[in-house]
């Protein structure tokens, strides 16, 4: 039998042990990630470094008051910040959406925690989080911010199942403050509202946060019309049914674009609140937290799935919920697998000038039956069997 000391020796040698193995590993992912930083696929030639230019021609204030480019206003201060720093401007752009890689992994590990105590699969969740490729892509690649809304959003999750209603709050406001595709997880906090899980007085959090995002720009001397006007400019940017994402709308061919994205934005919508009526209709069943990241993965996957004018890069939270999804219910090993390549596909078509990897309407298909064994999952779950009725 071992004494106390032998054992505490033991224990902390194991969690060094961890710890170095973890740090090695996520050290390997940044060198990684560094080495895909000079990449530029023309997003950031042709929109993000104009834009730093624009506000380098200025000053930090001025900067703020003045309406540059089409994102959010906290992304755009993040630029005008780095329009301050005699570095390259793609290589800070890259950084700051690898630091919320970063961000993300860790809230998908917390997450991990309230299922398990075991250091060995909360390392398992955060290191693997790092790894997916649309995940490693995204930010080091093609240098976009996804990561930054997904983490706060993963982060209001986490919140949410903790029972941390300001703080969920915040963090669905400030993930919805940078990406307007933070609606696509939304529905879930109606469900955590209806279980008490946070509080609905408490939503004044989310408006009085988001404005706080808006009040730079607003002090600075932004017309109020420029203020608001992000996402109304973004949603009408574009007229395709699709947009490179491999959802329903490639099994359609040719078609009148403004009949169908009507009967795309019902056909989600439909989906949504049926899916919340449902939830609500058994809502004492719902009790466990497996449940709930179901359901999270759901909303974050069939409302791009069902949706016109998505991009390719809109899976992205859904890429690491089906990830949380399989490490809730190891028999779903293949929710991450096939919702990552079908996300993945996407991306190797954008950044590999036009190559197929597999038929997008072959993938939407196996996509689909993922979804319709993640829903029947939940279903079984909180719907009572006969026996209870």
């Amino acid at each position: 039998m071992q004494s106390p000391e032998e054992k505490n020796l033991r224990n902390s040698t194991a969690k060094l042990t961890a710890i170095l193995f973890t740090a090695i590993c996520a050290l390997s992912l940044v060198i990684i990630r560094i080495a895909l930083f000079n990449f530029d696929w023309g997003d950031y030639s042709l929109f993000l470094q104009p834009w730093v230019m624009q506000y380098r021609g200025m000053t930090f204030f001025e900067g703020l008051g003045t309406k540059v480019g089409n994102y959010n206003h906290p992304y755009m201060y993040l630029l005008n910040i780095i329009a301050r720093i005699n570095f390259s401007d793609l290589y800070l752009i890259k950084s700051i959406s690898v630091i919320f890689d970063f961000v993300l992994a860790f809230f998908v590990m917390k997450i991990v925690s309230l299922r398990t105590a075991s250091i060995n699969l909360r390392i398992l969740a955060f290191l693997l989080t790092l790894a997916i490729p649309t995940v490693v892509l995204n930010s080091s690649m093609w240098g976009q911010c996804d990561s930054i809304y997904s983490a706060f959003a993963i982060g209001s999750v986490y919140f949410g199942l903790k029972g941390r209603s300001k703080l969920a709050y915040v963090f669905i406001a400030l993930a919805f403050s940078f990406k307007l595709q933070t609606v696509f997880l939304l529905p879930i906090f109606p469900i955590f509202i209806l279980k008490g899980k946070i509080s609905f007085k408490d939503c004044y959090i989310f408006f009085a946060v988001y404005l706080a995002t808006l009040l730079p720009a607003i002090f600075a001397g932004m017309p109020f019309g420029d203020v608001f006007s992000a996402y109304i400019t973004q949603t009408g940017y574009y007229s395709s049914l699709n947009m490179n994402i491999v959802n329903i709308w490639r099994l359609v061919g040719p078609v009148d674009y403004e009949s169908f994205r009507l009967v795309g934005l019902h056909i989600a919508g439909l989906a949504a609140i049926g899916l919340m009526y449902f939830t609500y209709a058994n809502r004492t069943r719902l009790t466990s937290n497996t449940d709930y990241i179901r359901l999270a993965y759901l909303f974050a996957i069939i409302m791009p799935f069902l949706l016109p004018n998505m991009h390719d890069r809109y899976y992205f939270m859904a890429d690491a919920l089906s990830l949380l999804v399989f490490l809730f219910d190891k028999r779903r090993w293949f929710v991450p697998i096939v919702t990552i390549f079908c996300s993945y596909l996407s991306y190797a078509y954008f950044l590999m000038s036009g190559v197929v990897l597999l038929d997008f309407r072959i993938a939407a298909i196996a996509l689909f039956f993922v979804i319709i064994i993640v829903l029947r999952d939940y279903v079984m779950s909180v719907y009572p069997s006969n026996s209870e009725r």
